[in-house]
């Protein structure tokens, strides 16, 4: 991060959001690199469904499980 401190040796200043566009210039200005992580595709929401769906009684089959992974498509439900 740009102008915190002299001594930089050992840290890490790790910044995270979900809406970039809504920090202040002067904060995305201050971090050198911006890494994005788009949300997942089908194939990993299918297998987050299906892992968090075992903690909870239901009545879904795979077909169920794989229309809310196609439909959950542009959203992070988890």
């Amino acid at each position: 991060m740009q102008g915190v401190g002299h001594d930089d040796n050992g840290i890490l200043v790790l910044g995270a959001t979900n809406i970039p566009w809504a920090l202040d210039s002067a904060v995305r200005r201050r971090f050198e690199k911006r890494i994005y992580i788009p949300l997942p595709e089908k194939p990993a929401r299918l297998a987050l469904l299906q892992k968090q769906l075992t903690k909870t009684p239901n009545t879904l089959d795979h077909d169920d499980i794989d229309y809310l992974a196609e439909k959950s498509d542009g959203y992070q439900v988890f």
